[in-house]
């Protein structure tokens, strides 16, 4: 059995939403500029439940808005604040419990 990052990142192994799953692409990405379709691909998650993520967290100032990439807007992690340590918390704690 095959076990996908999207689904067993560090926030996703512990919480198991559509939240930790994107939040663990800011482990991988750090503050690379990625679009819906690019999160929605790497999560497995669909483009609307990304929308609804994405909103939540820029009010929240763990993402930012960037560009315009083509048709589709860009957005980039903040992992400068509190959202590095709560993924630092996260890896710490998975490779704790393997």
């Amino acid at each position: 059995m095959k076990i996908e990052y999207a689904s067993a990142g560090p926030l996703s192994s512990i919480f198991r939403s559509a939240e930790s799953r994107v939040l663990d692409q800011a482990l991988l990405v750090g503050n690379m500029e990625q679009t819906i379709s690019m999160l929605a691909e790497s999560t497995e998650l669909s483009f609307k439940t990304i929308q609804k993520v994405v909103k939540d967290f820029v009010g929240r100032g763990f993402m930012e808005s960037t560009r315009k990439v083509g048709n589709a807007q860009a957005y980039r992690f903040k992992v400068e604040n509190e959202l590095h340590e709560l993924i630092d918390w996260a890896t710490k704690y998975q490779f704790s419990r393997d």
